[in-house]
């Protein structure tokens, strides 16, 4: 399974108003039961003559009060593959969805 986690900041104190726009935009899918939750489910959906695939993304608080939050982007695809979807939607969402980093925080990708 292929799974890769960063770190982020919100711009406001609600996952959703902070980054659904952006995830819809990219052309993930929000299921409507994540609407008014704690935390952010999307889905990404390709599908080619080859291969049908799906990418799982994840964005949890890790401090609420501080805007942190965790960013975990997965799928079944064998991860030690080098050109995988969920590699390649991670690199694309990390330049809508900036990292987070700090001098005391490494980066767990």
């Amino acid at each position: 399974m292929a799974f890769i986690q960063y770190f982020s900041q919100a711009e406001s104190e609600s996952l959703v108003n902070s980054f659904a726009h952006k995830l819809e935009n990219y052309g993930m899918i929000i299921p409507k039961r994540f609407e008014h939750s704690k935390q952010l489910y999307a889905e990404f959906h390709n599908s080619n003559n080859k291969q049908y695939s799906k990418v799982n993304l994840l964005i949890s608080w890790v401090n609420q009060n501080q805007k942190k939050c965790s960013i975990e982007i997965w799928s079944d695809e064998p991860f030690a593959r080098d050109k995988t979807l969920c590699r390649k939607v991670h690199n694309e969402i990390s330049q809508l969805i900036k990292p987070f980093y700090s001098s005391s925080q490494n980066e767990l990708n």
